[in-house]
């Protein structure tokens, strides 16, 4: 039996969008017959310390008990770890890979993110790092036909795979009955809208104007009343203190798309993404969502989307304002959009797509 030996973050260690990836490989290898061996990124250990806000540290007792590992371990056919894009990050991933192609025969570079490019080109030492990771890598992973296109980092041309983001195989079949649910419930007479945010809480998410957009609607506007929900780790100081705000943690893997079907839409406005979970996830339940145009999520879009918004304050307010006439006036829109988001999730993005990727392109 062949074996892959997967570094990174996994369910329900993190509940990040790589996490739950990593999850759905490590699954789809052993359902192809490989013998899995996952090695948890020391970094998890510091979503779940007791700080308001999760700084980065350097794990130094983590890392150097996870290099003593990797030195002694037996070799393996196949090695994947996903690239860091922090200084610190970098240098992690760089070491952790030069160990992995000493005990592995191919390594794998899994790309989440859509700054690459950025990142390539934002410092000397950045781009050496970068090059030398992306040297090292038998194959490079994007999560999109738009980043291998607009890719300019001409030394992987060749060595590009694009296997895009997938719900798991359980969710996959959850989401069915999930949408149904939610089709029905759109027809509900309601003034009163719950939106829903989920990821890291930190000004580049847009989170700080999306709280300052519902807030101008709640003052401004008499006909409905909004209320936000936010989910996810805090990376920074914002301003939650708001009587239609409520933090409410982390929004873990477990009953997620149960809990994400109770609210009316979902708001990202993000400056910069790779392929969302989030929005796949939205997709396959009929959850609307207001969303930024950035990195891959042009994937996620049908023709014509009406709620797409640029990361500023006005044009947040813009699609709120929109979304909450639509549903008080223009049923029948949102209803169309929900079933051609869950018709686009089941031609791109259900778990039987992710597998045949799996095997198609690595395996």
């Amino acid at each position: 039996m062949k074996k892959v030996l997967i570094y990174g973050e996994f369910t329900p260690t993190s509940t990040t969008g790589i996490a739950y990836v990593n999850s759905n490989l490590e699954y789809s290898l052993k359902k192809i017959g490989y013998e899995v061996k996952k090695i948890i990124d020391p970094r998890v250990k510091d979503y779940f310390k007791n700080e308001k806000i999760i700084k980065k540290n350097l794990n130094f007792y983590e890392f150097i008990k996870l290099v003593f590992f990797l030195i002694i371990t037996k070799k393996y056919e196949i090695s994947i770890i996903t690239i860091s894009m922090g200084n610190l990050g970098l240098l992690k991933t760089y070491v952790v890979q030069f160990l992995l192609n000493i005990k592995s025969k191919r390594n794998y570079l899994y790309v989440h993110r859509g700054d690459l490019n950025k990142n390539y080109k934002r410092s000397l030492y950045k781009k050496t790092i970068i090059r030398l990771i992306l040297k090292n890598s038998y194959k490079v992973i994007f999560l999109s036909e738009k980043f291998k296109k607009d890719n300019i980092i001409k030394e992987i041309k060749n060595k590009i795979l694009v296997v895009p983001n997938s719900l798991s195989d359980s969710d996959t079949e959850l989401s069915q009955r999930l949408f149904q649910k939610k089709i029905k419930k759109l027809n509900a007479n309601n003034k009163k809208f719950k939106f829903l945010y989920f990821g890291n809480i930190q000004k580049s998410k847009g989170i700080d104007k999306i709280i300052k957009a519902i807030d101008a609607i709640n003052k401004e506007n008499k006909d409905y009343q909004l209320r936000l929900d936010i989910f996810g780790m805090k990376f920074e100081e914002i301003n939650l203190d708001f009587n239609f705000v409520k933090y409410q943690g982390k929004l873990d893997t477990n009953k997620r798309l149960e809990n994400m079907s109770k609210y009316d839409c979902l708001i990202l406005a993000s400056d910069n993404e790779g392929l969302p979970m989030i929005l796949i996830e939205s997709l396959s339940i009929g959850l609307p969502f207001i969303t930024t145009k950035v990195g891959a999520i042009e994937d996620l879009l049908i023709n014509n989307y009406p709620y797409i918004c640029n990361s500023n304050l006005r044009s947040i307010k813009d699609k709120i304002n929109q979304f909450c006439i639509d549903m008080t006036k223009n049923k029948n829109l949102l209803e169309r959009i929900s079933i051609e988001n869950h018709k686009l999730f089941s031609k791109n993005f259900k778990y039987s797509i992710f597998e045949k990727n799996i095997k198609d392109n690595i395996f």
